[in-house]
């Protein structure tokens, strides 16, 4: 039995080593600085916010109305790049930034990566750029992270447009994202996620997310990759999904919008062929909210700035017009 329990307790050591004895495979050694070219908005740079670094950029003048645009899962300023000037040339001082743990941000297992930690992280930025009240975007996972901030700040939020938005979507809290604590195993995990994860990889998935397959250009492809290229961008990945069981709001959407006295202009935005966040999702967020304005864009699909940048600009301007 002694020798039994002996070898069984050599195996498990033997299991945990393994994955101390191979490399983490190299290539992420970019800094933020270095990838703002190919992996940012224009006229992006490198900023701390709260002690964490991060990439803001901006379009148009500080004078006007801020219009702060927020990233679904897997995006960064970088998606925007193609309607930030239209936008502003509307009259809006439109600002986009990648979340933590996204695009050219900070990286790392230690972060707090939950929705409401997005939310006071945005809301910090916000006050760091001396905006008192914004018109929030949120894109897919970016609509949950902007209805959060509705319901931690509501009198910073002047609108809200939710497009093609995940809302109240949690994930993780499941035996594989808690076994991630053992440090042997987010170790195997991160050996696993940069073998798998290559260029080639991320343009699949864009592809799987556009309905306009030619909007999953070269250059595009690049530039969401270039995430990948940063220090501790699997670890950051591993982290989103640990905190991912804590982003479900902790009120229904139409109570954060329907605010006291003053109800939250809203725009729900969706493109028709949205495989990822189906338009089904879109109509059962226009039955919570009446009151929203409601546009589908036909023929496009999850990422509508990036397949159809004209049709989306026009729909954000004409909801924007009112806003002013």
């Amino acid at each position: 039995m002694r020798t039994a329990l002996r070898r069984l307790l050599q195996g498990l050591l033997v299991l945990a080593l393994i994955p101390f004895l191979l490399d983490v495979p190299a290539g992420a050694d970019a800094s933020a600085e270095s990838l703002l070219a190919t992996g940012a908005a224009p006229n992006a740079t490198v900023v701390s916010v709260e002690g964490r670094r991060t990439v803001v950029a901006t379009a148009g003048s500080s004078s006007d109305p801020a219009l702060v645009l927020i990233h679904g899962f897997g995006g960064s300023t970088f998606g925007w790049r193609h309607v930030m000037e239209p936008l502003a040339a509307s009259g809006w001082y439109v600002v986009a930034l990648d979340l933590p743990g996204f695009g050219l941000a900070e990286k790392g297992w230690g972060g707090a990566y939950d929705h409401a930690s997005h939310a006071r992280f945005v809301l910090a930025a916000m006050d760091q750029m001396q905006i008192n009240q914004a018109v929030l975007a949120g894109h897919s996972m970016g609509g949950n992270v902007v209805s959060w901030i509705a319901a931690l700040a509501p009198e910073r939020v002047r609108g809200l447009a939710l497009i093609d938005a995940a809302i109240g979507a949690s994930f993780g809290d499941s035996p594989a994202t808690s076994a991630l604590q053992a440090s042997p195993l987010r170790r195997a995990a991160r050996i696993l996620i940069r073998s798998a994860f290559t260029e080639a990889t991320f343009g699949e998935l864009l592809s799987s997310a556009f309905a306009v397959k030619s909007a999953a250009t070269p250059e595009t492809i690049r530039g969401y990759a270039a995430a990948s290229r940063l220090p501790e961008w699997d670890a950051a990945l591993l982290g989103v999904l640990r905190d991912g069981s804590k982003n479900a709001l902790t009120q229904p959407i139409a109570e954060i919008v329907s605010r006291a006295g003053a109800p939250i202009p809203t725009l729900i935005l969706w493109g028709a062929d949205d495989s990822w966040v189906p338009l089904s999702a879109g109509e059962s967020l226009r039955d919570a909210l009446p009151a929203a304005t409601y546009v589908v864009l036909p023929g496009l699909g999850h990422v509508p700035f990036e397949e159809a940048p004209e049709a989306f600009t026009r729909a954000m301007q004409e909801w924007l017009a009112a806003l002013r």
